[in-house]
């Protein structure tokens, strides 16, 4: 008994010291560079001209869907879509880093929802809530479709119609179908009067969406967007549909009180989610990105806010910030592994080291905003 005692002693200790996290986080690094190198001599690159013959099908395929819609045969489009949609995951590099990045995130809020054991109801909720934010990407797609057809909108470089595409296209319809598929959620998470596991399980929906999502910005950059969506795109998801989930499930406790809360929580993270986008994807705002790195900011601001004051302070051995850490560098080690093998050494180098300050950003920031952080600048 004391012998345990003493090595969780010894470990809620270390996993608190910056020296023991950085050594962690360079020895996997460098574990990743030496099977990267060994990687390299074994496997050949992946043949192009499958990919291409693959991508050149699926642009036909979605063409296909395009013209049904066209057409106005909305229950062909609805049926034809997941058979494309998830096609992706055929692509087995950038969807085995996708599934390992999400991995990792679940990993970071199974820990924030301080689940022990493998009985745990929240455990199962969570693994759920994946396969919801997964299933939200097939409404999307139709959503897309309807949007594009029936109210004409598409994507531009203009100011209005872009901001118009940005917020009321992407942010609008994603928002809305991850929303629409958490609420089988709330039942559960009604009887289990949790307001912490409606925090966490809805941000799964949200990892379960990018998920999905990423496979295809893997695939197209060769796995080097890898680091870049796993510190962005998988945490702004989570973030959004998780602060979306708990304002639902507070406006159902008591519709009086935060019904119109809940309300005025979807849309501004539509909103938030739309700007964020807008200012990365419209020619005339792209000298502002700064703005979408506030908006993240915030978002990411606020969660952790909710999580901290939501999560019962102590009874971790291990911190968050220890298990964010092995996360990040353990995917660094992959990515590199995979590039390595596909790619090379060389170009697996200046993939990941091409956006390294902005990482270093991104890190810093999760540091930051940790519930037990040990960033006090």
């Amino acid at each position: 008994m004391n012998q345990a005692r003493n090595r969780r002693s010894s470990l809620r200790a270390k996993t608190r010291n910056p020296a023991f996290l950085w050594r962690m986080v360079i020895w996997i690094v460098a574990v990743g560079v030496g099977l990267g190198f060994a990687a390299q001599s074994i496997f050949l690159p992946e043949p192009q001209a499958e990919a291409s013959l693959e991508s050149h099908a699926l642009k036909n395929g979605w063409e296909q869907i395009e013209q049904l819609a066209e057409q106005g045969q909305w229950w062909d489009v609805w049926k034809s879509i997941p058979r494309l949609a998830y096609s992706r995951f055929l692509h087995l590099g950038p969807a085995g880093l996708a599934v390992f990045a999400g991995c990792c995130w679940l990993a970071f809020l199974l820990h924030g929802m301080q689940v022990r054991r493998a009985g745990d109801w929240r455990l199962g909720g969570s693994l759920l809530a994946i396969g919801l934010g997964i299933l939200s990407i097939w409404p999307t797609s139709f959503l897309i479709l309807w949007q594009e057809v029936g109210w004409g909108l598409v994507e531009s470089d203009e100011l209005v119609p872009g901001l118009r595409y940005n917020i009321l296209g992407i942010g609008l319809r994603e928002e809305f179908a991850k929303l629409c598929c958490l609420l089988p959620l709330m039942p559960i998470l009604l009887r289990q009067r949790s307001e912490l596991a409606a925090l966490i399980l809805s941000a799964c929906v949200g990892l379960g969406f990018a998920m999905v999502e990423n496979v295809s910005y893997f695939s197209w950059s060769q796995g080097t967007a890898t680091l870049g969506r796993f510190l962005t795109a998988n945490p702004f998801h989570m973030t959004l549909t998780g602060l979306v989930g708990l304002a639902v499930y507070r406006g159902l406790r008591s519709p009086k009180d935060w019904g119109p809360h809940a309300l005025a929580t979807f849309g501004l993270m539509v909103l938030a989610h739309g700007v964020y986008d807008a200012v990365l994807s419209i020619p005339v705002l792209v000298e502002y990105s700064i703005v979408g790195t506030i908006v993240f900011a915030l978002v990411v601001y606020q969660f952790f806010h909710e999580l901290r004051t939501l999560r019962p302070a102590g009874g971790d051995t291990i911190s968050l910030s220890a298990n964010f850490l092995c996360g990040v560098s353990l995917l660094t080690a992959v990515t590199f592994v995979y590039l390595s093998a596909t790619l090379g050494c060389g170009a697996a180098f200046d993939g990941l080291a091409s956006g390294v300050l902005g990482l270093a950003v991104m890190v810093y920031l999760f540091l930051r905003e940790m519930p037990e952080s040990m960033v006090r600048v």
